[in-house]
């Protein structure tokens, strides 16, 4: 049986705002993706995260992928703890789609990578301006050469957090775990950049 015979087994790490989002999808796409488990260390997150009744909870990485034999993990995790779960997940042999940005240091995000590609497992960052439609219609302009030769482009990131953003959790605004503005909010306008117009 290979892994489109049948739904696949996800987990996820982090239950935190962001958690919502992926479980909310992974409702969505019931028929394809089975939850098999969630994990926080902080059981307040945990247990106040919409988690389908009946779902396995645990605080323990290791120990979730032990007991659940997921295919996947979403890491959902605070930016600077993705490449250290990522490696975790690599070296257990499970497949990882990491929230944004996938690191908060260009090392950290080669070590990540590169323990993906020994493992032979796949690892998918969310990006998901990429299905705006406008933003796909846009793709199929420059792909088209409707703007002809592009030479420069510009970009203005027109994205604050407010205060209660900051004040919601400890990790936000610090350096290693939040990685700043440019990390959070602007990666999504370099992803499109690379995507759109790419080197």
């Amino acid at each position: 049986m290979t892994i489109t015979d049948r739904p696949i087994r996800i987990a996820i790490l982090g239950t935190g705002r962001i958690s919502g989002k992926h479980l909310e999808a992974i409702a969505v796409h019931a028929d394809d993706l089975e939850l098999v488990g969630a994990c926080d260390t902080d059981e307040a997150a945990l247990a106040s995260a919409a988690i389908p009744e009946g779902t396995p909870t645990f605080d323990c990485l290791e120990t979730m992928i032990e007991e659940t034999s997921p295919d996947i993990v979403t890491i959902c995790t605070p930016s600077g703890m993705h490449p250290d779960h990522a490696i975790r997940c690599a070296k257990a042999g499970v497949h990882v789609m990491s929230e944004k940005p996938m690191a908060t240091h260009w090392q950290d995000g080669i070590d990540m990578v590169k323990a993906c590609e020994e493992a032979g497992v796949r690892l998918f960052v969310v990006k998901q301006n990429r299905l705006n439609a406008t933003l796909q219609l846009l793709k199929r302009a420059v792909e088209s050469g409707r703007f002809g030769r592009i030479n420069m482009v510009n970009i203005n990131v027109f994205w604050t957090r407010p205060q209660e953003y900051y004040d919601a959790a400890d990790w936000r605004g610090t350096r290693d775990l939040d990685g700043g503005a440019f990390m959070n909010q602007a990666s999504h306008y370099i992803d499109l950049l690379d995507w759109l117009i790419g080197p």
